[in-house]
């Protein structure tokens, strides 16, 4: 099909679209903390963080485990956006989700050094506003999902009684996929109400690091750092009518995700008693443009102007009987997301979380389970690039996450009088 150099425009307009609407969304959101300890105490889990999970929130930590430990996590959340201006209003569907997550962790020369391994997914979200909603019959993307996924090995070593440190690579994995019906499009061979369907996947690699100090035997200062990361995804833009696909695009995009710096202190009042206060800084400021490579009409740029962000929060724990503790946690979170790029795919707004948590541990299981519930006030958009987007958004969102331990005892091997 022969596409002249205007259409080739109006096409690369589409497809910018399109691409921008698929990744932004990822970019400037994160999953809930991993584990039910963590999301349990959701404002501060790092200073204490005793368990496989601390692969991911501080591996500084690994060796304070004393036997070898695998984790199995089980995040199951609600949550429901609503939209309301000029065109319409909209409710979205597809309102509950699932996200898996794993931790293995082991000690070694009695602590002296630790390794752990995690896989589990820091990005990623779905939202379906359906195929009968008002965006859909105006040609907006009505449907998008993204997730990363990150695969963590860690080598972690106690420097001295009050020192430890780790570091680690982080692997990871991203896949995207958004719908749309597209109209108005005839001159370019493109009959109203096509569907288009993007689907892309990528790589990338990444690098953290962590410290803990414990100042006295009941404080704690910790840092971790993960670095920031590009991932290129490649794929291809389908675009089918009746169920018949007549045109293919390969498109590919870079997207930058942010550099994240934690701070936080931690104190055990008592035996039973501790808490601790984390602050986190989100470098999403790194991600300004788009720039989309098109396999027929080269690169495309498209501003997204994502802001510098933080967190800052509190959580607690305490083991009120033998083998039982409770948790609990209060966080807020700034989002980086201007109102001039906001997308319906990304829903955004600066929000304050509460948890909830319980926990049982013996000496080689640990169940455990965390509730968190996100306090929204609503957001009103304007100056949108797209009007389509201009209104007020309500959001709704509840996670429960369970985890499963198995802690392996130690084998003593015994030769004559010596044990190793």
């Amino acid at each position: 099909m022969h596409i002249t150099k205007k259409k080739q425009t109006l096409l690369a307009t589409l497809l910018l679209f399109i691409f921008a609407q698929a990744f932004v969304f990822a970019d400037g959101y994160r999953n809930t903390p991993e584990g039910a300890r963590a999301l349990g105490a959701i404002g501060g889990y790092r200073a204490f963080a005793d368990d496989a999970n601390a692969t991911i929130h501080n591996p500084a930590n690994l060796v304070d485990l004393e036997a070898p430990m695998v984790q199995i996590n089980t995040t199951l959340g609600y949550g429901h956006n609503r939209l309301s201006n000029a065109f319409g209003s909209a409710k979205t569907e597809d309102t509950f989700y699932a996200i898996p997550g794993f931790s293995i962790a082991a000690p070694l020369k009695e602590g002296k050094y630790a390794v752990g391994f995690a896989a589990y997914v820091p990005f990623g979200r779905s939202v379906n506003w359906g195929e009968d909603s008002f965006l859909a019959s105006m040609g907006a993307p009505y449907s998008g999902s993204m997730t990363v996924f990150d695969f963590t090995p860690n080598v972690a070593m106690r420097l001295n009684d009050s020192l430890s440190i780790a570091i680690g690579a982080d692997i990871y994995y991203g896949q995207v996929e958004q719908e749309q019906f597209l109209f108005g499009l005839g001159g370019f061979g493109i009959p109203d109400g096509t569907k288009s369907k993007l689907t892309g996947d990528g790589t990338a690699l990444g690098w953290n690091a962590a410290i803990t100090w414990e100042m006295t035997k009941k404080q704690r200062l910790f840092a971790t750092y993960r670095s920031p990361f590009t991932i290129k995804y490649k794929g291809d833009n389908e675009y089918s009518l009746g169920g018949t696909t007549f045109m293919t695009s390969d498109v590919d995009a870079k997207i930058e995700h942010p550099t994240i710096i934690a701070l936080g202190y931690g104190v055990e009042f008592t035996d039973t008693l501790r808490a601790e206060v984390d602050v986190e800084w989100l470098e999403f400021s790194t991600y300004q443009n788009l720039t989309i490579n098109d396999s027929n009409l080269g690169p495309i740029t498209s501003p997204q102007k994502l802001k510098d962000t933080w967190t800052i929060g509190i959580g607690g724990e305490w083991n009120f009987a033998t083998n039982w503790t409770a948790r609990s946690g209060f966080k807020y979170i700034r989002n980086p997301t201007p109102d001039s790029t906001y997308s319906p795919l990304g829903p955004d707004e600066d929000q304050t979380v509460i948890s909830f948590g319980l926990g049982y541990e013996n000496e080689n299981h640990a169940v455990d389970i965390g509730y968190a519930y996100g306090f929204f006030n609503g957001r009103s958009v304007s100056g949108n690039q797209s009007p389509l987007y201009d209104g007020n958004y309500d959001y709704d969102l509840s996670v429960v996450t369970l985890s499963y331990g198995y802690k392996f005892q130690k084998r003593m091997l015994c030769q004559k009088t010596a044990c190793l």
